[in-house]
């Protein structure tokens, strides 16, 4: 977008409206285009508290709810946050400060971030898929319960 010419600054000056001016040279942010990828898988963090995260790409919109519930009722109740994957290094919090934050485990659903680590959480298929398919609802409970043993 290109900056407002002078008496347009001036007049927003006047409303008490500021201009937001990008520092980086046009040339940059054109060549940069999409969305960066980031360093280091980040996420969003929303609704709840407790020691595991369940994340998903997609925004939590409700469906699904009885199988999450059941998930819930596993992991135990009040034991669940949920996020969502960011797409920008600037959004979310990095994996590595997720421990700061009282979460041990994550689950993800459906397709990671190619920078998230698979070993530092508990892969499963995306929860349409969990809902439709009782072989993969089982391959869940079997990769959920070596984390639960205790």
């Amino acid at each position: 977008m290109p900056l407002p010419d002078p008496r347009s600054r001036a007049r927003l000056a006047e409303m008490g409206i500021d201009v937001w001016v990008s520092r980086r040279p046009r040339s940059q942010v054109a060549a940069e285009g999409a969305p960066l990828s980031p360093a280091e898988a980040r996420v969003r963090l929303s609704a709840g508290t407790g020691s595991w995260l369940l994340v998903q790409r997609r925004p939590w919109d409700g469906q699904h709810a009885g199988l999450l519930a059941d998930i819930q009722a596993l992991l135990g109740p009040g034991q669940c946050r949920f996020g969502q994957w960011a797409d920008s290094r600037e959004s979310g919090i990095a994996m590595s400060e997720l421990a700061e934050r009282g979460i041990e485990q994550v689950l993800a659903f459906g397709p990671t971030p190619q920078s998230a680590e698979p070993s530092d959480m508990v892969l499963v298929p995306a929860l349409e898929e969990l809902a439709g398919s009782s072989s993969a609802r089982r391959a869940l409970w079997l990769a959920l319960r070596p984390r639960l043993a205790g």
